[in-house]
C-alpha cells in the first residue's frame, strides 16, 4: 500500500521514515534480547563493571538506543556502574514508556 502512493508524496516519505524507525526498534530490541543473558551471566560470575567482557556489552549497549537525550537517558539511568547494570530490564519493551529506547 505505501508502495502505491507514489515516492514523490510527503505521505511516503514520513511513512518511510516511520517504517525505518520501527525496523531500528525491531533490530534493537532482538540484539538486546540476545545480549542481556550474557551480561546477566557475566555479572552472576562476579566480572566487574571495568571488566573487558562488560565494557565492551556496555558499549553495544550505548548505541541501541534512538539517537538524542533517549540515548543520553538511557546512558544515565542503565551504564554507569555495576548497580546501574542490574537495572536493566530482561524485557525491552519495558523501555517503552521511560524515555530511554524508540
Amino acid at each position: 500500500m505505501i508502495e502505491q502512493l507514489g515516492k514523490t508524496t510527503p505521505l511516503f516519505s514520513l511513512l518511510m521514515k516511520m517504517k525505518g524507525q520501527l525496523d531500528n526498534k525491531s533490530d534493537a530490541n532482538r540484539s538486546y534480547e540476545s545480549i542481556y543473558p550474557i551480561l546477566e551471566e557475566l555479572l552472576d560470575k562476579g566480572y566487574s563493571f571495568d571488566s573487558i567482557e562488560i565494557q565492551a556489552i556496555v558499549e553495544l549497549l550505548r548505541e541501541m538506543p534512538a539517537w538524542g537525550a533517549k540515548r543520553a537517558n538511557f546512558e544515565k539511568l542503565y551504564l554507569q556502574n555495576e548497580s546501574t547494570l542490574r537495572k536493566l530490564p530482561r524485557d525491552p519493551r519495558s523501555f517503552d514508556s521511560q524515555g530511554v529506547w524508540h
